[in-house]
C-alpha cells in the first residue's frame, strides 16, 4: 500500500511551478515525530519495539510549537487530489476495440415458466400489467406522488443506474495480474485481486459479469503497444467465488484455451503446465439482476394506485346518482359489480396512509391487559410488548404498524415475538413473510425463528447464485438446495411452510413463480367456479400470506420494499379478504440509508423514513419529538381522558437502550432521538473499564482526545497502479498510530479482550493503514482487534469503539461533504434532502460501544461550523419568534443549533472528559466551558446530564437523612461542572 503527498517528488527536467506565486519549489507538508523521524535502516529488537510503543502513549507536541502546516495552504494549487489514476491511453483505448465476445452463462439459474407451469394454469393467471416509461429521463425526477408514481421511481432508477455504471467504470483495471488455470478443462478459471473488494468498492456478488480483454507482453515483460496488443477475444466471464478477506475473485471464463491465451508455443512439448500468469483489462458490469425486480414491480404497484384513484372518482359520481335515485324514485336499486373497498385501496394505504386510515380511540384502555397470550419472550420490556399488543389487536387501522427501534433497542426480538405470536395465536394468519434488506440481516431473522419453529414451518428462501458457504451452518436444514444450489422448493412444499424468511431482493424468486396473494386467489377463485358453476361467489377470500415483516426497513430503497409489498397484496378484484394482510416495518431512519451510487438521490429515503414524514405518523401526539418529556416513559402510552377521542397511534418508538453506558449513550439520544432514550444495559458489563487509567474528568466512560496530526490522500495501491479508482480517500498517520496505542494500553490493562475493541474510520486508505499497523510487531501482533469503515458496523456492538475521524484540515472537506465521504456533516442548513447520509453515519459510529468510547479528531475541523451557528444564536426577537413559526423540528439534531460534532466536544470538555495529552489552552478552555454552562444555560444539558444535576441538588439537602443512599457524594453547588463520577452514574 501506498501513501503520497502531492507532488510526490520534484522533477529535475520539469520544475513544479506554483502557478499563484512563480515560485519552482512547493514545500511540503511534514511530519513530526516526538523522537526524531525513524531511521529506516536501523532494526529494532522486539523490546525496543514495545518499549518504543509504550514510550508513544501520549506524543504531545510541545504546547509553544507551531503546527507543522498550514491549515489553509495544505496542498499545492493546481493540484486536483480527487482525480482518478493517469493511465496510459494505449490501454484505455483497448477497451473500445470490438473482437470476439466468448459469454460465460449463468450456472444456476431458475426456468419460472417452467416452474409455473407445473403446478398453475397458466392460463388463468392475471395478464400483467404494461410499464409506464418516463418521457424524459433525468436528475429531477417528477414529483412523488399516486399518479405519477410508477414515472418517479423508474426515472429514479434509471438515474442510478447510470451512477452505477460510472461508478463500476472507475473500478476497471488495466494491465492486470490474473492467475489462469486450466485445472479442469471444461471450465477454465482466472484468479485476480481486487482492490477495493473488502469494503464492497466494487460491490461484486457471485455469478456477476466480469468482462477480461488478454493483453500481449513481450518475453522481457513489456506491454506491446505497438502491434496487436491483445488477443482479440472478449471474454464475458462470471464470477465463482468471492473472498473478501483476502480481496480475491475466481471467475470462470468459457472459452479460453492454451492456444487463444497464446500461453504455449509450437516449441513447448505436453503435458502443458496448468497455470499461468497472464495480464488483463478488467471492467465490471451492473448486474441488471438487483435492479431488474425493482422496475418489474412497479407497474402492479401503479396498477393498483390507478384503480384507487379511478374508485374514489367512481364513488362520487356514484353518490350523485344515488342521490338522484332516492330523491326520484324513493330507494336506490342494487349495485353490480361492486369492488371491495379493502383491496382497493390497500395499496394506497400503505404507500400513502391518512388519517382515514386510522381508528380513533374513545375510552381508556390497558394495552398489557387487553390482549391475553402466553408470550414466546416473557423479557420483552413496556414498549416492545405495546408494540406486539398492538399488532396482534389489529386496532390501529389499514396501514403499515412501524416500530422506531433506535441501536440497542431490541426491535429485531420485537418483529421474532410478533412473527409467532401471528402464526400462533391470529386465526386465519397461517403463512407470513419475514424479509431484510440485506442477506446477513434475514440471516439473523431466520437464525432466532429456528429456535422456535421446526423444519417443516420454517424455510430460509435463497436466490441460486447465493454461496453456501455465507450461511450459516445452522441455517442450511432450513434451506432447500438442489445439487447444492438453493432453489425454489416444489409448490406443495413452499405453501405448507408456516414463515418464509428472504431478502426483499430475493422475494421476487416469489413474485415470478406467480405466487404472490393476487395470483394464488384469482387461480383459486376461478377454479371454483369453472368446478361449480352453479354456486355463489364466495363472501370472504382467504388469502395466503397473512402479514408482511420488513426489519432494518430503514436500509432498503423503496422500490426494494415493494417486491415483497407486492406478494402480500390482496387481488384488486374480489371480495373482501377474511383477514386483510398485515404489514409490520421496524428501523432506525437514523441510521444509515440505502446505499445509492449517486450521492444525492431520494432513493436514499427509504419507505420506512418517508412513511414516518408523513402526518398521520409524525403529527400523532404520541410521535417522539412530541412525547419526548414524558416522565417516566410508561406515559407515552398511558393517555389521559382529557385528550379523547384520539387516533390509535400506528407506531411504537422503543427507548430503553440494553447496549451503552449512560455516558456514551446521551449525546447520540440528544441529538438524534429528542433525548428520549433510557440506558439500562447491564450495570456489572457497563462498568467493566472503570478501573482503566485513561479516563478523565469525572472518569465517564467517553474520551475527546484532540489530534492535529496532518491528513493525506491515498496513492493508488502498487498491486494495482492502473486501477482508476479515486483511491481510498483520506489517511491520518498520527492518528492511526494514537488508535492503536489506545487499543494496546486497554489490551494490556486486562480489562477487555482484543476481539471487544472496535476502531472505524470512515475511509477505506485509513482503515488498511490502521490494518497493518495493529497487526504489526510494533502494536503486539493484536490480529484479533475489529479495524473496519464505518458502515460495517451497522447492526453490530463491541465493548470499545476507537473513532476515527481521520480529516484534520479543512480544505477539501466541503468536497468531502459532496460525495458523502467523512463523518463530518455541516451546519443545520447543509443538511441533505436527500437523506443526511453522513449524520445517520455518524450516529452509528457513536452508537456502537458498549462501555468504551473514544474519539479522535481534530477540534480546529469539528468546530468548524460553531461559530457561525452561535452567531445565528445572538439575532433579535423578531428572528427567534420567525423560528418559532416554522413548525416542529424536522432536522436530526432535534432542533437544537451548531453541529453534532460541536455538541459532542462540549459535552467532552464540560464534563472534563478530554485526553491530558491534548488539552485545549486554558483560555480556550474556559470560553468553551463558559459558554456552554453559562451562555447556553441548562437547557444545553443532556436529559441525562439534567438528571445528574437535579438529583446531585436533592442529594445535597438530604443526605443528612437518607441511610439508605450509595455513599457518593456530590460537592458544590452541584453545577454540572460537579464532581458526580462512576458511583453517581450507577443510579440512573
Amino acid at each position: 500500500m501506498a501513501f503520497f503527498t502531492l507532488p510526490p517528488k520534484q522533477s529535475k527536467a520539469l520544475p513544479i511551478v506554483n502557478p499563484e506565486t512563480g515560485q519552482d519549489t512547493i514545500p511540503l507538508p511534514t511530519t513530526h515525530f516526538k523522537h526524531g523521524a525513524p531511521n529506516p535502516q536501523t532494526k529494532k529488537s522486539a523490546k525496543t519495539q514495545a518499549t518504543l510503543a509504550q514510550d508513544l502513549w501520549f506524543p504531545p507536541p510541545p504546547v509553544e510549537t507551531p503546527p507543522a502546516f498550514d491549515a489553509h495552504e495544505q496542498y499545492a494549487r493546481g493540484f486536483d487530489v480527487y482525480a482518478p489514476t493517469f493511465v496510459p491511453a494505449a490501454l484505455k483505448q483497448i477497451n473500445e476495440y470490438a473482437g470476439t465476445v466468448i459469454d460465460t452463462f449463468p450456472k444456476t439459474h431458475i426456468d419460472y415458466l417452467q416452474y409455473i407451469s407445473g403446478i398453475l394454469p397458466t392460463s388463468l393467471l392475471p395478464a400483467l400489467p404494461r410499464p409506464q416509461f418516463a418521457d424524459n429521463l433525468s436528475s429531477e425526477a417528477p414529483h412523488l406522488s399516486p399518479q405519477c408514481y410508477e414515472k418517479y421511481f423508474r426515472s429514479l432508477i434509471e438515474v442510478e443506474l447510470a451512477y452505477q455504471r460510472k461508478e463500476n467504470a472507475s473500478y476497471s483495471l488495466y494491465g492486470h495480474t490474473g492467475i489462469l488455470k486450466f485445472n479442469d478443462p471444461n471450465e477454465p478459471t482466472v484468479t485476480i485481486t481486487v482492490p477495493g473488494l473488502r469494503e464492497n468498492t466494487p460491490n461484486v456478488q457471485v455469478d456477476d459479469e466480469v468482462q477480461l480483454r488478454q493483453l500481449r507482453f513481450d518475453y522481457g515483460g513489456h506491454f506491446e503497444s505497438s502491434f496487436f496488443p491483445w488477443t482479440g477475444y472478449i471474454y464475458n466471464a462470471r464470477v465463482s467465488a468471492v473472498v473478501r478477506a483476502t480481496e480475491t475473485l475466481v471467475l470462470r471464463v468459457a472459452g479460453i484455451t492454451y492456444h487463444t491465451a497464446e500461453v504455449v508455443t509450437p516449441t513447448m512439448i505436453p503435458p502443458w503446465p496448468t497455470e499461468f500468469v497472464v495480464k488483463f483489462n478488467i471492467q465490471f458490469f451492473v448486474p441488471m439482476v438487483r435492479y431488474t425486480p425493482m422496475m418489474d414491480v412497479l407497474p402492479h404497484i401503479t396498477q393498483s394506485l390507478d384503480l384507487a384513484e379511478q374508485v374514489l372518482k367512481n364513488d362520487f359520481d356514484a353518490l350523485d346518482s344515488f342521490i338522484d335515485e332516492v330523491t326520484h324514485n324513493g330507494s336506490a336499486g342494487p349495485k353490480a359489480n361492486e369492488l371491495a373497498t379493502t383491496n382497493v385501496y390497500w395499496n394506497q394505504s400503505m404507500l400513502f396512509p391518512t388519517e382515514a386510515d386510522c381508528i380513533s380511540q374513545t375510552h381508556v384502555v390497558n394495552w398489557l391487559e387487553h390482549y391475553d397470550s402466553t408470550r414466546f419472550d416473557e423479557s420483552l420490556n413496556y414498549e416492545q410488548r405495546i408494540a406486539v399488543d398492538s399488532v396482534l389487536c389489529q386496532n390501529y387501522g389499514t396501514m403499515p404498524y412501524l416500530i422506531s427501534g433506535p441501536p440497542g433497542t431490541g426491535k429485531t426480538k420485537t418483529m421474532i415475538e410478533i412473527a409467532l405470536q401471528l402464526v400462533r395465536n391470529v386465526p386465519n394468519c397461517a403463512h407470513i413473510l419475514v424479509c431484510a434488506p440485506s442477506e446477513p440481516a434475514a440471516d439473523t431473522l431466520a437464525d432466532r425463528l429456528s429456535k422456535s419453529m421446526s423444519r417443516n414451518e420454517l424455510l430460509r428462501l435463497n436466490r441460486p447464485t447465493r454461496d453456501s458457504r455465507e450461511v450459516l451452518s445452522n441455517l442450511l436444514p432450513y434451506c432447500y438446495m438442489q445439487n447444492d444450489v438453493f432453489a425454489l422448493p416444489p409448490f406443495a412444499q413452499l405453501m405448507s411452510y408456516r414463515i418464509i424468511v428472504t431478502s426483499c431482493r430475493d422475494a421476487s424468486m416469489l413474485m415470478y413463480a406467480r405466487l404472490t396473494n393476487s395470483d394464488l386467489h384469482t387461480v383459486t377463485s376461478t377454479l371454483h367456479q369453472q368446478i361449480h358453476p352453479t354456486l355463489p361467489p364466495t363472501s370472504k377470500s382467504r388469502l395466503h400470506w397473512g402479514a408482511l415483516l420488513i426489519d432494518e426497513a430503514a436500509q432498503a430503497m423503496e422500490p426494494e420494499a415493494l417486491i415483497p409489498l407486492h406478494v402480500v397484496s390482496p387481488p384488486l378484484k374480489g371480495p373482501e379478504p377474511l383477514f386483510t394482510p398485515l404489514v409490520i416495518m421496524a428501523g432506525d431512519e437514523q441510521q444509515l440509508n440505502p446505499r445509492t451510487s449517486c450521492p444525492s438521490t431520494p432513493l436514499q429515503e427509504s419507505l420506512f423514513a418517508r412513511l414516518f414524514k408523513r402526518p398521520v405518523y409524525a403529527n400523532h401526539p404520541l410521535a417522539r419529538r412530541l412525547a419526548k418529556d414524558a416522565q417516566p416513559p410508561q406515559q407515552q402510552y398511558q393517555l389521559h381522558p382529557d385528550l379523547l377521542p384520539i387516533l390509535r397511534p400506528p407506531f411504537t418508538n422503543l427507548i430503553r437502550n440494553y447496549r451503552s453506558h449512560p455516558a456514551i449513550l446521551a449525546m447520540p439520544s440528544k441529538l438524534f432521538y429528542f433525548d428520549t432514550l433510557v440506558a439500562e444495559a447491564d450495570r456489572h458489563e457497563r462498568n467493566r473499564l472503570k478501573s482503566w487509567s485513561g479516563w478523565r474528568g469525572r472518569r465517564w466512560p467517553i474520551l475527546y482526545h484532540d489530534n492535529p496530526s496532518p491528513d493525506d490522500l491515498e496513492a493508488p495501491s502498487p498491486e494495482s497502479p492502473s486501477s482508476t479508482a479515486t483511491t481510498g480517500g483520506w489517511f491520518n498517520v498520527g492518528e492511526a498510530h494514537l488508535a492503536c496505542q489506545y487499543a494496546l494500553s486497554l489490551f494490556r490493562s486486562g480489562l477487555v479482550k482484543q476481539s471487544e475493541i472496535c476502531i472505524m474510520s470512515p475511509f477505506k486508505a485509513q482503515v488498511r493503514l490502521i490494518r497493518s499497523l495493529i497487526r504489526s510487531e510494533q502494536y503486539g501482533m493484536m490480529w484479533e482487534v475489529n479495524v473496519g469503515p464505518t458502515e460495517a458496523f451497522q447492526g453490530l456492538e463491541h465493548g470499545v469503539v476507537i473513532l476515527c475521524v481521520t480529516r484534520s484540515r479543512k480544505r477539501f472537506v466541503e468536497r468531502d461533504r459532496g460525495l458523502g465521504w467523512g463523518i463530518l456533516p455541516g451546519g443545520v442548513r447543509q443538511e441533505s434532502q436527500a437523506g443526511g447520509g453522513i449524520r445517520n453515519q455518524l450516529n452509528v459510529a457513536l452508537t456502537r460501544a458498549k462501555f468504551g468510547l473514544i474519539i479522535l479528531g481534530s477540534r480546529e475541523v469539528m468546530m468548524e461550523h460553531e461559530k457561525q451557528e452561535g452567531e445565528e444564536e445572538e439575532d433579535d426577537d423578531d428572528s427567534k419568534d420567525v423560528e418559532k413559526n416554522k413548525g416542529p423540528p424536522t432536522s436530526k439534531t432535534g432542533g437544537e443549533k451548531g453541529t453534532e460534532w460541536a455538541q459532542i466536544i462540549a459535552f467532552c470538555e464540560r464534563n472534563g472528559c478530554i485526553a491530558d495529552s491534548n488539552q485545549v489552552s486554558s483560555k480556550s478552555s474556559t470560553s468553551a466551558q463558559n459558554n456552554s454552562r453559562n451562555n447556553n444555560g441548562e437547557g444545553q444539558l443532556t436529559k441525562w446530564e439534567t438528571n445528574l444535576l437535579s438529583t446531585g441538588r436533592d442529594r445535597e439537602h438530604s443526605m443528612s437523612s437518607d441511610a439508605s443512599g450509595s455513599g457518593a457524594s456530590v460537592t458544590g453547588s452541584g453545577s454540572a461542572s460537579g464532581t458526580m463520577e462512576w458511583s453517581d452514574v450507577d443510579e440512573f
